[in-house]
């Protein structure tokens, strides 16, 4: 999950970066998750990456950061699938939420950099 962004990035930008990749992973799991609702002994994918992300901040390095995707153990239905739709929908609209958050904390911080270029 590594990228590079030369010399306008510092830890907190990589930071946020790396967040958004991780919310952008989340996102497609829930997606996936949605459109295989049905899907007999389709398992629910969870993906995490806080916990991970937090820990790299804290040791300097955001780019560190590892995102574990796991299937969930809720249970399961008759036909295998544990897909909790209710969950699903709440999930993706706190992940949007998320992710709009860190993009306005990015946009705020690319306004701080070009008004400290420009004057």
């Amino acid at each position: 999950m590594s990228m590079s962004f030369g010399a306008i990035s510092d830890r907190t930008t990589q930071a946020l970066h790396t967040a958004i990749n991780g919310l952008d992973l989340r996102q497609r799991a829930i997606s996936s998750n949605i459109a295989n609702l049905e899907t007999p002994d389709y398992h629910a994918h969870e993906v995490s990456f806080e916990d991970s992300l937090r820990e790299a901040v804290a040791d300097g390095d955001p780019r560190r950061t590892r995102v574990n995707t796991s299937d969930s153990l809720a249970p399961t239905r008759l036909n295998g699938n544990n897909v909790n739709i209710d969950f699903e929908v709440l999930a993706s609209s706190e992940n949007v939420l998320r992710q709009r958050l860190v993009i306005q904390a990015l946009n705020n911080k690319y306004t701080l950099l070009r008004t400290a270029i420009t004057g």
